[in-house]
């Protein structure tokens, strides 16, 4: 071995340090509900997928209804990223719940139900 390819095994070496977690078992993401930002008729929701490991994203977004146990309105964000807003701008006076959401190859998980009030 030469003085020349020491600096690229020492290199070989750094970057192949990491830690390797093909072998472990995939699962739903982890995701959070952000507090809400309420104005005169609208809301502003936010999430963040907090991982998904071993799983690619392909969806997130928000459920929200008035009633908690039926959040059946959602929005679906473009593309799953992770911290996601969304402004909802028609709604009626009253109480909502919601919940962020994200999907993955093996399944949806949502985040805390949380709620707002639009006067």
């Amino acid at each position: 071995m030469t003085i020349k390819t020491l600096p690229f095994l020492f290199l070989l070496l750094l970057t192949s340090c990491g830690e390797d977690r093909s072998e472990e078992q995939p699962f739903a993401p982890t995701v959070t509900t952000g507090t809400p930002i309420v104005s005169a008729s609208s809301v502003t929701l936010s999430g963040k997928i907090v991982a998904s490991p071993n799983s690619t994203l392909s969806a997130c977004g928000f459920v929200y209804g008035t009633a908690e146990q039926s959040l059946t309105s959602k929005v679906v964000m473009p593309t799953p990223l992770p911290d996601f807003t969304a402004i909802v701008d028609t709604l009626s006076a009253g109480t909502y719940y919601y919940s962020a959401y994200a999907t993955n190859g093996i399944g949806t998980a949502y985040g805390d139900t949380l709620s707002f009030t639009i006067q």
